[in-house]
């Protein structure tokens, strides 16, 4: 994208007709310059600035198609086609000041599957075109403020759309609101209108798109239209890259005019330029300070009883107030329940359940938390909550939503919270990020729960599954109160995974502000971290690190495991961790050292007072960890471990380790399998790398 200054030569002749003519626009008012006596500690406040004077309207003639501001339904109002024959659904379409070049604008919210529209207009709103001229441009108001750019291309048609052009976008102006011409790619988004045929608007844009009339070209396949005054068919095919869910694209002032611009702004009017808006030195500042001030937060709710789970009486369904999306209010399905006897004078250990990709607010993980004596709130963290009453499937997609019905939106007017957008938002305001809402939602939850008088405050744990022990990985490092957490498959350093995890993590502005790495070291929650030997979503190296850099924690390797929900909460070292930070109960056996250097190892353990039987064996393999798409599961699609793990039974003397490694050992971990009360259990030593 390059941007140019529009000259000053352009500027004095777009504006000398309505300095001539008096137009309307030419407000030249001004805000108070005083200064703010706000200060902060945490946070930089921008000095006020004086409002920015616009720069009058330089249109003479402005036929205003469409301004978007008595809109009732755009679906019926606007004609969005329906494509849902190619999976293409709609975006979430509102009306907002926010963004709107005046009165209220179009906002298109984005899913992954709202990747094309095409508004067609018809109506009496095209009859301005009887009096449009070759030398006029089609205008329109376009802002793109998040992560996604959009491709436009705009149909002309008559006789109903039987004869139809399509706008030449190679002349098109594209001029941002500081009055800078910005030269954007031009191509064929649509594939069937033609060359030249589509204008890419990129991400972060707001200001004026004009195409000159007089470069109309048949659109292919058709006979093109050949006299303005006959148009009566507009067709708008918009083509998001929907580069994060939730992200949006704004329309507004579709006209025909005589200037390719109408009023300017020569500051932004959103963001970090807002006068009084408080700045900060980076995005990390900022997320820190969301985040800490949502631990004084109060956590409300509403009961909703009419998804109360069917087969689980004792679990309630609620919907918990959530953080704010793009400056909407949102609020996050989740399911909760009491163990049976608690109350004020029986307080209760409690947990927060996050689940992981492809999964929901589970009513089972519930109960069985609380059939072991734990109050727990499942947290459904990708927005989705039951698609109808008394659903017995909890598993199947096809019973949980997203969509809200528009009479309870207007009812209700909170959204759902972001999907799972694979950290690919990390570039974009953080309250649209849908980790900041996941962590967002962990910490209100626990809030929720202290304040219960049921609840035990001080004996609050947080597990979670796969991108639930990611987000369980993040929540330690700002929320405090944790008294334990159990990340099961997910953890720190994933960056540095060998599994498909990397490239997310890895991604713009991601690894910088939500790599859970960032803030281990100074974690001091209990931590079990539960991890599969042959993960093909992580890799051990990530977990043992993770393991490493949190003091006083514990790490579990299991072989011969896989990766999945039922399989992430059925380990019994969950529980058995859990009842030793929460309840007083005996804990997992630790390693008091860890093995030297050298192929002859020998290190201390420390072994609880119910351990029965004791073994211990080293796990290793022959070359370095590494994962390809060759690699040893064949999962199609997906790296995977290449290696394949060799044992070599270690000898217990006591409390004393010892072990001889083979000459083909390159990496290895020590598994220790104790046997308490009948179950065994299994921790690890962290993946050690051989000379």
């Amino acid at each position: 994208m390059k941007k140019r200054r529009l000259p000053a030569a352009i500027l004095t002749a777009l504006l000398l007709p309505a300095i001539l003519t008096g137009c309307a626009g030419n407000s030249t008012g001004t805000t108070d310059t005083g200064t703010d006596p706000a200060a902060s500690t945490d946070a930089v406040t921008a000095a006020p600035t004086p409002e920015p004077t616009p720069i009058p309207d330089p249109s003479t003639v402005t036929l205003m198609i469409e301004d978007f501001n008595d809109i009732s339904d755009p679906v019926k109002e606007l004609g969005p086609a329906d494509l849902s024959f190619f999976g293409i659904t709609h975006p979430d379409f509102s009306f907002e000041e926010e963004f709107a070049q005046e009165g209220v604008a179009l906002v298109n919210t984005l899913s992954p599957s709202a990747w094309c529209q095409a508004f067609e207009l018809t109506g009496k709103r095209l009859g301005v075109f009887k009096d449009a001229l070759p030398e006029h441009y089609l205008r329109i108001w376009v802002a793109a403020p998040d992560n996604t750019s959009v491709g436009l291309t705009f149909c002309l048609g008559t006789a109903g759309g039987q004869k139809r052009s399509y706008i030449d976008t190679s002349e098109a102006t594209v001029t941002d609101v500081s009055g800078e011409i910005i030269e954007c790619d031009t191509g064929n988004d649509s594939s069937d209108a033609g060359d030249f045929s589509s204008i890419r608007i990129p991400a972060g844009f707001e200001g004026y798109v004009a195409l000159p009339l007089s470069k109309l070209l048949p659109w292919k396949g058709y006979t093109g239209i050949t006299d303005l005054s006959k148009v009566n068919y507009l067709k708008i095919d918009a083509r998001p890259s929907v580069a994060s869910p939730g992200d949006r694209y704004i329309i507004d002032a579709l006209c025909v005019s005589d200037s390719p611009v109408a009023e300017l702004r020569p500051a932004a009017r959103h963001g970090s330029d807002q006068p009084g808006k408080t700045e900060y030195a980076t995005k990390n500042e900022e997320l820190d300070h969301m985040l800490t001030e949502l631990l004084n937060k109060e956590a409300t709710f509403q009961y909703c009883p009419e998804y109360d789970p069917a087969g689980y009486p004792g679990v309630k369904a609620i919907w918990l107030d959530g953080v704010d999306f793009g400056g909407k209010a949102t609020k996050v399905f989740a399911y909760i329940g009491f163990p049976e006897g608690a109350g004020t004078g029986k307080k209760v250990p409690a947990i927060v359940l996050q689940h992981g990709g492809g999964g929901y607010a589970y009513p089972n993980w519930v109960q069985l938390w609380n059939e072991r004596g734990y109050a727990a709130i499942a947290v459904g963290n990708t927005g989705y909550y039951p698609a109808a009453k008394g659903i017995t499937d909890f598993y199947g997609a096809g019973s949980w939503t997203r969509s809200i019905p528009k009479n309870v939106l207007s009812a209700d007017p909170r959204i759902m919270p972001p999907d799972n957008d694979g950290m690919y938002s990390s570039k974009g305001s953080v309250d649209r990020m849908w980790m900041y809402h996941a962590v967002a939602q962990t910490i209100l939850a626990n809030s929720l729960l202290r304040a219960d008088g049921r609840v035990d405050p001080e004996k609050i744990g947080l597990t979670g599954i796969s991108w639930g022990g990611v987000i369980t990985s993040v929540a330690i490092g700002y929320d405090p109160r944790f008294a334990f957490a159990i990340p099961v498959y997910g953890s720190g350093y994933l960056h540095e995974a060998h599994s498909w995890m990397k490239d997310n993590f890895n991604s713009a502005g991601t690894r910088d502000l939500w790599e859970p790495s960032l803030k281990l070291k100074d974690v001091g929650t209990p931590v079990l971290w539960l991890c599969w030997a042959d993960d093909n979503c992580f890799s051990v190296n990530s977990n043992s690190k993770s393991c490493l850099d949190t003091k006083g924690s514990v790490l579990s390797i299991i072989q011969n495991w896989s990766h999945g929900h039922i399989e992430g909460w059925s380990r019994p070292e969950i529980y058995r961790f859990a009842d030793w930070a929460a309840k007083g109960g005996e804990p997992l056996a630790t390693f008091k050292t860890l093995p030297g250097e050298g192929r002859s190892i020998s290190f201390e353990i420390s072994l609880p007072r119910d351990a029965t039987d004791v073994k211990a064996r080293v796990c290793y393999i022959d070359a370095p960890l590494s994962y390809s798409p060759n690699g040893r599961l064949h999962i199609a699609g997906q790296n995977t471990i290449d290696q394949s793990w060799h044992f070599v039974d270690c000898s217990v003397n006591g409390t004393t380790v010892s072990a001889q490694l083979p000459d083909d050992a390159v990496n290895y971990y020590v598994e220790l399998s104790v046997r308490s009360g009948g179950v065994s259990y299994k921790t690890a030593t962290p993946l050690t790398a051989l000379p």
